[in-house]
């Protein structure tokens, strides 16, 4: 096969599981056949036969993996590859569709697409799928071996995650569609990344792991795997790399090898020494496990935290009170997410969500849109021997499998266990100068540090109900763009209606689409001052694209708007976009845009891909899905998703099934850990309870029945309250206070210069709500929402 890179299609990134060769034992190329064996029984044997691809690879030894540790042992059925890739296994037929097909592919192997093989590595195959190994194949493994999945399941999960379009379990070397060529490139870039990863951890061979065991080659192919797990959003984000997209096909295989090294080289997603030691620990762990029975108790695990100070932090843990963590009569136990956010002082608590207004998100589990009420049980089987269990977060938020190794800390110093999880590259938790903060404190009796692997299988369909969200079209003659100098004074893209803030909320679908164009409104060669300096846009014109695409989402985190300058006219973010224009049915057109610094507006976008759209119904709403998104949306973390619901159109959302790799402590070294930190302890039996901070947001408030005007009063992080009106005679800001009478509630007393105002503000749903009485006699009702 020829690796030819046409327009490459994929969704958000799944599970890889392509990994460096092992030493192993040999075997012949004939493998075992039937005959008597000890005290003359017939064994039946079974003939499987295998293809070997990245291109078609020769002499790779391939085996049945019977003890599942990555290597060609001694008496396992094995065979080497043919020149084009073939082999056939005979096996004994009690073995056949029990164990995954493991391809060990060593220097001596020979690809018929890319050359010799400089680098072993291996790949695998399910043990019902074994015709083809193939890393596809390999991925599809890869997921069975983390989730305990079906191989058909694993396998639409890995299509639905990458968007290819061919059966994973085919030899797509045989094919020359488009999709087929797509699947070559995401397997050898899967390839590449695997050795180059393996080239730079070759030292720690032989080397002690720190439960004293000796790193072998087959260890580096565990990590190295779990590692590929995690980062795959990134490696195919680098495939849409110009250096890639752009290469000559000669060059293609150089373009591809160099990205795979700036992958494993970069702190972000390649594997440091340093963490070898760690890493093979775990997996050596989760490989032989000791089985500990535990008595059900009330408990819970550190899952992520961020300490700047001990006025400024925030903490995610998931708890157990006892009642909770006593299995069923289904073998389940339940757990509660809490995060705090702590700003100034300020404590936010909330269960759900980055953020506490996102508690707010709905999603459809299935038959109905529903939320996640405060102290929302999510459920979860018991671990068995191997550390494995299942969970469903938030009624089908989200659900999946997860792998927990388990180490003892007691007496270890706090600041020897924080590093050791830094230099494994573990990122949730981070301690702002932990060589201090910590101290010489020690972990008391009972603490444990758990290593755990969570490997989504389903997402929901999700949005968050807040105006803020709304998709916003303009009339038909701003959203028709045009050269703006060709227009009239308020006119088309001179309107008063052109505005970051102006335009309408969709109600429907169809009004969307008809509204977003793909035209945009292009003026001469933009300026801004900012803190006094003026910035020119480096391009000669400056098309405005906000009136006629809608978002996708933003790739990047520079700062808009905000700091003492400005690093110049774009604040060097790219705003993934799209339009309803193209050939074919239901057409779209994908863009990438620049970010404008002053007022964060796409500029000078440019097409970079088509697909088309689907609706569909989901209990009482409409939901629209892209087909071919680019390949750069996998770094979104999401699928875009456009909600029709009561009359209104929202950004929604399907996050991607990722699998995440945390460190987490139990409760006893949770609890030391704050202490320490001079942050709030856990206490399981202790529901969370709101605070004011938790109500953080903009909440627009207006006269229930006269339509002129609305206050927005904004509670800031750190509790600070602000009161701004808009009314036909403007705006302005009035100082104002707010308290509340009833947290649970949200019930609250507004005061300001004019008057009084009590209601409520609701914490789940975002409604506001009650009555006001103003200075000069007048009252009413004032209804509202949550921005």
């Amino acid at each position: 096969m020829t690796i030819k890179l046409g327009k490459l299609a994929f969704a958000m990134a799944g599970a890889a599981l392509l990994t460096v060769a092992g030493c192993g034992g040999g075997g012949s190329s004939g493998g075992s056949t039937g005959g008597s064996g000890d005290g003359g029984v017939v064994v039946s044997t079974t003939s499987v036969p295998v293809t070997v691809i990245d291109g078609a690879i020769e002499k790779a030894l391939v085996c049945l993996d019977k003890n599942l540790n990555g290597i060609c042992d001694s008496g396992e059925p094995s065979g080497k590859t043919d020149i084009d890739g073939k082999v056939t296994l005979q096996i004994d037929s009690a073995d056949a569709n029990k164990y995954p097909i493991l391809a060990v592919v060593g220097t001596d192997a020979v690809d018929k697409d890319h050359g010799p093989v400089k680098t072993p590595f291996t790949m695998q195959a399910p043990a019902d799928k074994p015709a083809v190994v193939s890393p596809l194949t390999t991925l599809v493994q890869s997921v069975i071996a983390n989730t305990g999945a079906s191989s058909a399941d694993a396998e639409a999960s890995v299509k639905a995650q990458t968007g290819l379009n061919v059966s994973l379990f085919a030899d797509f070397t045989k094919d020359d569609t488009a999709d087929s060529q797509t699947a070559g490139t995401v397997a050898r870039m899967v390839v590449l990344t695997t050795q180059q990863q393996s080239t730079l951890l070759s030292s720690t061979v032989g080397s002690s792991a720190i439960d004293g065991a000796v790193i072998k080659q087959s260890d580096l192919d565990k990590i190295i795997q779990n590692r590929l797990l995690e980062i795959l959003p990134a490696l195919l984000t680098a495939l849409a790399d110009p250096s890639v997209q752009n290469a000559a096909l000669a060059d293609k295989d150089a373009a591809l090898l160099a990205q795979a090294d700036a992958l494993v080289t970069s702190p972000d997603t390649g594997i440091p020494t340093t963490a070898v030691t760690t890493l093979v620990a775990i997996n050596n762990q989760t490989a032989s496990p000791t089985v500990v029975a535990e008595t059900p108790a009330a408990g819970g695990t550190l899952r992520s935290l961020n300490f700047k100070d001990s006025a400024n932090w925030s903490v995610r843990a998931l708890v157990s009170t006892l009642a909770q963590n006593t299995p069923d009569a289904s073998g389940n136990v339940k757990y509660v997410s809490r995060r705090y956010n702590s700003v100034g002082g300020a404590v936010a608590a909330w269960n759900n969500g980055g953020s506490p207004n996102r508690q707010s998100d709905l999603h459809f589990n299935g038959t109905s849109w529903v939320g996640c009420a405060v102290n929302s049980e999510n459920t979860s089987t018991v671990r068995d021997d191997k550390g494995n269990s299942s969970y469903n977060d938030c009624d089908k938020m989200e659900t999946g499998s997860s792998n927990r190794a388990v180490f003892d800390i007691a007496d270890r110093p706090m600041i020897d266990v924080y590093n050791q999880i830094t230099a494994a590259g573990y990122t949730n938790l981070s301690i702002t100068s932990a060589d201090t903060v910590l101290g010489t404190a020690k972990f008391p009796a009972g603490a444990k540090l758990f290593y755990q692997s969570n490997t989504p299988l389903t997402t929901a369909v999700a949005y968050y109900p807040g105006s803020s969200n709304y998709v916003t079209q303009y009339s038909a003659a701003v959203s028709a763009g045009g050269v703006a100098s060709t227009q009239g004074a308020g006119v088309g893209c001179n309107s008063s209606e052109f505005t970051p803030t102006g335009g309408t909320a969709s109600a429907t679908l169809e009004g969307m689409i008809s509204a977003m164009t793909g035209t945009p409104c292009v003026f001469a060669q933009g300026k801004f001052p900012y803190n006094t300096i003026l910035y020119t846009s480096p391009d000669p014109i400056d098309e405005a694209w906000g009136n006629s695409t809608v978002s996708l989402g933003n790739i990047g985190n520079a700062p808009v708007g905000t700091g003492a300058t400005a690093p110049g006219f774009y604040s060097g973010n790219t705003k993934l976009r799209v339009a309803f224009k193209g050939t074919g049915t239901n057409p779209v057109t994908y863009y990438a845009c620049k970010e404008r610094f002053n007022n964060g507006t796409p500029r000078n976008c440019t097409a970079i891909g088509t697909g088309s759209y689907t609706i569909a119904t989901l209990g009482d709403a409409r939901i629209m899905t892209l087909s071919n998104p680019p390949l750069i949306a996998s770094g979104l973390g999401y699928q875009r998703v456009f909600v029709e619901r009561s009359g209104k159109v929202y950004l929604g959302y399907q996050n991607n099934t990722t699998t995440t790799n945390t460190a987490r402590l139990n409760l006893a070294a949770t609890n030391a850990l704050a202490s320490q930190l001079g942050v709030p302890t856990v206490n399981p039996e202790v529901p969370l309870a709101l605070s004011r901070t938790s109500y953080s947001g903009e909440w627009v408030v207006s006269d229930a029945v006269a339509a002129d005007g609305s206050t927005t009063i904004r509670i800031d992080g750190n509790g600070n309250v602000t009161c701004t009106w808009i009314d036909s005679t403007g705006t302005g800001t009035d100082p104002c206070t707010l308290s509340f009478t009833d947290l649970a509630t949200g019930a609250f007393i507004q005061t300001d210069a004019d008057g009084t105002a009590t209601g409520t503000l609701n914490f789940l749903t975002g409604a506001a709500s009650g009555t006001y009485a103003n200075t000069d006699g007048s009252t009413g009702n004032f209804i509202g929402a949550r921005r």
